[in-house]
């Protein structure tokens, strides 16, 4: 064979190799994935293409529990792309399989319900974030999670590098199907989720349980109920916030306050946990969330009890204590990281490193396990109530709050500034760099066949 035509034939062979049919084609392009699940009901949705009817069918649980005495199917009958359907009727603390159909192609996948308030059972959730921009390394951090038996997922938002584009939302729903088909998805909304002004996609996929009521755009057509929220699990109570916004005055401030204010009253509970995207501590390039500082923001959460804050932006995983509060980064989930030059003087742990964090609640403690999508352990954390972390040999690292509970400031001379941020948050439609590195994976493969090929000549 002439050197060019086997150079040609080598080429199109590493292709195919490297070629894979469209994920997402097919009659159900999205899901199942399971949202807003309570200890009694959960949202399931679905997207198909092109636009017809759907169905959800859930079937009976190990124990034997059904509703309506058997299989249940759930029908939506309008033709149209995006299906949710509410699912009301369920057992506390159970897993429930489903089938969804559309075009008479199934996909399966499961519900699992949150245990009842009172019940004090102990539970399992997985925190990431920033998966935006390197597929490869989100599908790496996805095939770690799976084997985790958690309960739900909390994401801390950026799912995606632009919020508006349909094909991006797509290939995340693609690499986090394994996971989202049968767990729970909780998150707070990015910035790069809200690039198209009032976060419209983001809010199809995560936001109200009848998508149909939301607004055609416009950042005040939503309102602050759509873009935060807030959950119930066993003993804890989650809050999803908006860190995107002026919390000095106004609906979101109004919000936050109130959905604190009722948790203060709650029967058996024990954990408050806030999810912010753009946390209020960082050593990270982004830096401390001034929004949240100048609103008071750390102060209201102290005087609520909250527990820990969860947060990404910064691609990085941190752990640290400040102004009276622990809290964690986790923006590993596939973009690109971050690194840190200085800590700031609240960080206890951090590492510039792709990752997750899995969380088992009890009434005593927390225990937090960070991990890397090799299964490697970053560190190990227990927080128990008013003692601070206890990780990995560090015993009693409370937060920097003096005896009156005046907090030092977070922002003072003494700590380092925030490095020049390298993330365009308001850039929209930047080119994958996906493509580039399939095309050096594939001249890496021709040159390893090429050196084999003239080894064995030898």
């Amino acid at each position: 064979m002439k050197p060019t035509a086997w150079l040609c034939s080598l080429f199109a062979l590493a292709a195919a190799a490297f070629s894979t049919p469209a994920m997402g084609a097919g009659p159900i392009s999205k899901g199942p994935w399971v949202q807003r699940v309570t200890s009694g009901s959960a949202v399931v949705r679905v997207e198909v293409e092109p636009p017809a009817p759907a169905t959800l069918e859930l079937g009976v649980s190990a124990a034997g529990t059904s509703l309506d005495g058997g299989n249940r199917v759930l029908e939506s009958k309008e033709v149209k792309a995006l299906h949710s359907f509410l699912v009301e009727g369920l057992e506390p603390a159970t897993r429930y399989p489903i089938t969804v159909r559309s075009h008479g192609a199934p996909k399966y996948g499961a519900i699992t319900t949150a245990p009842r308030d009172d019940s004090g059972a102990p539970f399992r959730f997985l925190v990431y974030g920033d998966n935006r921009t390197d597929d490869a390394a989100h599908a790496a951090v996805v095939r770690a999670m799976v084997s985790s038996a958690s309960d739900f997922l909390v994401h801390t938002g950026d799912f995606v590098s632009d919020g508006g584009s349909a094909s991006q939302w797509q290939t995340f729903f693609d690499i986090e199907a394994p996971l989202t088909r049968e767990r729970c998805i909780f998150s707070s909304v990015g910035n790069h989720e809200i690039v198209d002004g009032a976060g419209i996609h983001y809010l199809r996929y995560f936001g109200p349980t009848d998508p149909s009521t939301l607004p055609d755009g416009g950042a005040k057509a939503v309102t602050p109920e759509q873009l935060n929220g807030t959950f119930r699990w066993s003993n804890a109570r989650f809050f999803l916030v908006n860190g995107m916004v002026d919390y000095r005055t106004g609906p979101s401030r109004d919000w936050l306050a109130s959905a604190l204010t009722a948790s203060d009253g709650e029967a058996g509970l024990v954990w408050r946990i806030v999810v912010v995207h753009h946390g209020l501590w960082s050593s990270g390039p982004h830096g401390e969330n001034q929004l949240l500082h100048d609103a008071g923001i750390p102060a209201l959460l102290r005087a609520h009890k909250v527990d820990v804050v969860l947060s990404g932006h910064d691609h990085i995983y941190e752990r640290g204590a400040a102004d009276g509060i622990p809290y964690i980064v986790s923006g590993g989930g596939g973009a690109p990281t971050y690194k840190v030059k200085k800590p700031r003087e609240y960080s206890r742990r951090f590492e510039s490193v792709r990752h997750f964090v899995e969380a088992s609640a009890s009434t005593a403690a927390i225990q937090f396990v960070a991990t890397r999508p090799d299964s490697s352990v970053i560190e190990r954390c227990a927080l128990r109530k008013s003692a601070g972390w206890d990780c990995d040999g560090e015993t009693s690292l409370v937060a920097s709050a003096s005896a009156s509970g005046a907090a030092p400031s977070s922002s003072s001379s003494s700590a380092p500034g925030p490095a020049p941020s390298r993330c365009a948050c308001r850039t929209v439609g930047a080119a994958s760099t996906s493509i580039g590195a399939g095309l050096g994976g594939l001249a890496g493969v021709v040159l390893l066949l090429a050196r084999r090929r003239r080894s064995m000549r030898h």
